[in-house]
């Protein structure tokens, strides 16, 4: 055999060891993200001191417990023993931010979601997949084509509605909740969200000196509760993006937010904001890398 046919195999022997090293990498980073990173359950703790239009002052910390995007269906065990754990402390309320469900199979679990009451309750808005039945044409194509990126037809919304609130949550569907001794006012705005004039209506509903909280899925049209006067809103729907690079951010965000404001505590103006990277995900596409799931604890003061 010539010098010039070894140099031929000896290339393509080195190109099939690259092809091999390139698809080990590809599948145990899938495995990875899928298995183990996506099971990654963290519970964190945020400080928020509100100030300028948030008058009341409270003798401490409003204590929230935030958690979002649970996308539950059947079957479901880690999920939900990392809810009930960290439900099963003593909050002032617990809000969650949408995407509850993933199909109707997940509807029995909204028992399980709370170990236990909150002082003043626990509020839930609804997101896409709950009104949503996707498929994969939906999450693929869709993503290009915008006019497929929604099933043509909503859910009826109804059971799953009643399995949360059998469960302890309050669902908010574009109305609003007042704690008058606790100088506190509640939105809910249901997907996909509202007109300006509607938010301002729910928002003036409110004692001036009362503090400002809002719930929505989608982070859409934030200026919207800037000018509503809202001291403290919560989302979700980003997963923090499922995928982030390290000093960068999220890839994708689905919605208005750059990749450094997928998911956390950011302002606009007096409004501070706080997404939620979710718990879960669907599962034909639960998988994360540089962003595991989580909960969050938010210990509210108001400086005046």
């Amino acid at each position: 055999m010539s010098n010039v046919e070894n140099g031929n195999n000896s290339h393509w022997q080195w190109l099939g060891l690259l092809a091999g090293a390139a698809v080990g990498v590809g599948v145990g980073t899938y495995l990875y993200a899928s298995y183990v990173e996506a099971r990654r359950y963290q519970l964190e703790k945020v400080r928020v001191a509100l100030t300028g239009g948030a008058q009341r002052r409270f003798s401490r910390p409003l204590k929230i417990l935030h958690i979002s995007d649970l996308h539950l269906s059947h079957p479901e065990s880690h999920k939900i023993e990392f809810l009930q754990k960290v439900t099963d402390k003593d909050y002032d309320l617990v809000i969650l931010t949408g995407d509850v469900f993933e199909n109707e199979s997940g509807m029995p679990y909204a028992q399980n979601i709370l170990s236990r009451a909150p002082r003043l309750g626990a509020y839930a808005v609804l997101g896409n997949h709950d009104y949503y039945d996707y498929n994969l044409w939906h999450k693929t194509f869709g993503r290009i084509v915008r006019k497929f990126r929604h099933p043509p037809n909503k859910r009826d919304v109804t059971p799953m509605v009643a399995a949360l609130e059998s469960g302890g949550f309050k669902v908010l569907r574009n109305n609003s909740v007042t704690f008058p001794d606790e100088g506190l006012h509640v939105i809910g705005v249901d997907y996909p969200g509202v007109p300006q004039q509607h938010l301002l209506d729910m928002s003036n509903k409110a004692n001036p000196e009362h503090l400002l909280l809002a719930l929505f899925h989608v982070p859409q049209n934030l200026e919207s509760y800037v000018k509503a006067g809202v001291h403290l809103a919560f989302g979700g729907h980003t997963h923090g993006g499922q995928i982030r690079i390290p000093g960068y951010g999220a890839i994708i965000t689905d919605s208005e937010l750059p990749g450094r404001e997928a998911s956390g505590l950011f302002y606009r103006g007096q409004t501070a904001f706080h997404i939620s990277r979710g718990v879960g995900a669907d599962p034909r596409t639960n998988f994360r890398l540089f962003c595991p799931p989580h909960a969050t604890i938010l210990e509210v003061t108001c400086n005046g």
